[in-house]
């Protein structure tokens, strides 16, 4: 059986990234965020993905997603106070666009910028979080003594009915 024999770009072999590399972990192996290396875990479900969403929903079951936030605040420059958010959509700002907000950036935050999860695995792991929402929350439902529906806008802009009717 025959060998390869590849080799690479001098620049390559010479970048101040790949030195710094080795001489940090004394490896030429690629450098991960996590002293472990590649996680032994999949890439799908992420749990951090999978939990956002399911919280989100839940959420979105007490409160008003389409409530719009009034007077919404941002942090001053000095971090010690808050400013007004005078941003274009100040006037427009509700609870589900902020929830659906946050559970975007918990998962890509966490799993993509670290390099161990693919954008696909976190917009699938929230859409598994809130399907587990709902299924939990349509058997909680039902022991409810009062009769009871509730319309949750799902991240997919679809609306989801949970009742005990």
């Amino acid at each position: 059986m025959g060998s390869l024999q590849a080799r690479l770009n001098n620049n390559f072999l010479n970048s101040q990234a790949l030195q710094a590399s080795y001489a940090a972990y004394n490896s030429w192996f690629l450098s991960q965020a996590f002293p472990e290396g590649s996680p032994a875990h999949p890439a799908y479900p992420t749990g951090h993905g999978t939990v956002a969403g399911a919280c989100i929903t839940v959420l979105k079951f007490f409160y008003d997603g389409n409530f719009v936030i009034p007077n919404p605040q941002v942090p001053a420059p000095d971090g010690l106070s808050l400013n007004p958010y005078t941003g274009p959509d100040a006037g427009s700002l509700t609870i589900n666009g902020e929830l659906n907000k946050l559970a975007h950036n918990i998962t890509f935050g966490h799993g993509i910028h670290a390099g161990i999860h693919w954008r696909s695995d976190s917009d699938d792991s929230l859409r598994l979080g809130e399907a587990f929402a709902i299924s939990f929350l349509q058997d909680k439902i039902r022991v409810y003594n009062e009769k009871l529906t509730v319309h949750l806008t799902k991240l997919d802009g679809s609306i989801a009915t949970i009742s005990n009717q």
